[in-house]
């Protein structure tokens, strides 16, 4: 364990040492089958994508509630991917479909067949959570899941819902910032280091917030 730790801590300090960038995805990976520690990119496995990064005719990206001109709620891609789903004020449980894609690498790294992908939510850092649901669907048809199972080259939309009713969501003008954590595995790996963390924003005040 403590051979697996300082081999970990070196391939950070490389890292750290070479300047690379700082990115949002996890890279650190582990298998179960062998005690081992390696470097791994997310997205050598699985693709997150927004309107502008897609490029396949796919329409249907969901808008930025109450932007105007209206632009979509996700921007970039992969580890850059940003949400900003608008204004909410004092709103029910409301379904915000289509937010972004989530796609497998076609080929995936060797040896591995297929994802399974799943996401949570995590609250803004102050505790309050306006996220109320997040699941997976297919880009055409319906049905829902909550987590999915992707072959090379599989996409799915990534479905949000969200409220602001009652007395922990006052309304006045304040910007929340949950998480959207979208976790990787296939067989042999049932970690949790292959994920990104996709940053949300949503306004509780009225018009589309910053």
């Amino acid at each position: 364990m403590r051979r697996l730790l300082l081999l970990a801590l070196a391939a950070a300090a490389l890292a750290a040492a070479l300047g690379l960038p700082a990115s949002r995805a996890n890279f650190a990976s582990s298998s179960l089958t062998h005690a081992s520690v390696a470097m791994d990119q997310t997205s050598r496995y699985l693709q997150l994508l927004s309107d502008a990064a897609d490029t396949t005719p796919l329409t249907g990206y969901a808008d930025k509630r109450s932007s105007s001109p209206l632009v979509r709620a996700a921007t970039g891609a992969d580890d850059t991917l940003a949400v900003a789903l608008g204004g909410y004020k004092n709103t029910n449980n409301t379904a915000i479909p289509h937010v972004f894609t989530v796609q497998a690498r076609n080929p995936l790294p060797p040896g591995v067949a297929s994802l399974t992908v799943t996401a949570t939510l995590l609250p803004d850092p102050g505790g309050k959570q306006p996220l109320t649901g997040v699941n997976f669907s297919p880009l055409s048809g319906s049905g829902s899941s909550a987590s999915v199972t992707l072959a090379p080259g599989d996409k799915r939309w990534l479905n949000l819902s969200a409220s602001m009713k009652g007395s922990l969501f006052p309304g006045n003008n304040l910007l929340y910032h949950p998480v959207v954590r979208v976790t990787v595995r296939h067989a042999g790996y049932a970690g949790t280091f292959l994920s990104y963390d996709v940053p949300v924003s949503i306004w509780d005040g009225n018009g589309s917030g910053p």
